[in-house]
């Protein structure tokens, strides 16, 4: 096998994962017993393909990241959406807090201005890297913990032992470029498009469980949806 193709391997595998840095020439020599050509020349096959990329006093950084790709067919938590692609879910950062309903909230909850309203903002990763900022906001009448430690994993399994289902959504799609607070949390340029996604989900009394903004990486993430007659 061709030394590229043994660390493509080891690339797509994760055994060098994203923003790592993979063996150098003089290494690759070393490891496979090959001339210092094939060693270069195995790593422009990988710089080509967008597998990795050289950093001027650091070495070759690996810079593939697997795009992940949401397919909308049913209700289905962020954590159980990474598990079922092979990616171990986590989150970086929670917060909950109490804030006042602008008119478009109190709109969405149906109650007066300024009422008060749950508002929970996550940072979620995939393998420890930042995929999407949630913005959260639930009635006061959920009656929800503000301890943010109760916040870090999946909030549909906490809202499930809580008896809280939403059974139908409703969703937006648009794409904006990142303010400062989301580059900061998502590791972003501000070039890099921003995938947003406005969620409002129902339980079965008709009333609105939560309204969530969602921020995604838009270099990382991207939906699918099949529609039949």
């Amino acid at each position: 096998m061709q030394i590229s193709e043994i660390l493509r391997n080891k690339i797509l595998t994760k055994e060098y994962a994203f923003d790592t840095i993979i063996p150098s020439e003089t290494e690759l020599q070393g490891m496979y017993q090959v001339s210092r050509i094939t060693a270069r020349q195995a790593i422009q096959e990988l710089e080509k393909d967008g597998l990795v990329s050289r950093a001027r006093g650091k070495g070759t950084v690996v810079i593939y990241q697997k795009h992940i790709e949401e397919f909308l067919t049913r209700i289905r938590s962020f954590t159980d959406e990474m598990k079922e692609l092979g990616i171990v879910p986590g989150t970086s950062y929670a917060h909950m807090e109490l804030v006042k309903a602008d008119q478009h909230l109190a709109k969405v909850f149906q109650v007066e201005p300024d009422v008060p309203l749950y508002r929970l903002e996550r940072v979620r990763t995939g393998d420890g890297k930042p995929i999407v900022i949630f913005q959260t906001y639930f009635h006061m009448g959920r009656n929800l913990p503000l301890d943010d430690n109760m916040y870090y994993g999946s909030l549909y399994a906490m809202l499930e032992e809580m008896n809280i289902h939403p059974v139908r959504i409703k969703e937006k799609f648009d794409c904006i470029m990142p303010d400062a607070h989301t580059r900061e949390f998502l590791k972003v340029q501000r070039t890099i498009p921003i995938l947003r996604r406005i969620r409002t989900s129902y339980d079965e009394s008709g009333e609105v469980v939560e309204y969530t903004v969602s921020l995604y990486r838009g270099d990382r993430y991207s939906y699918s949806v099949e529609i039949s007659k």
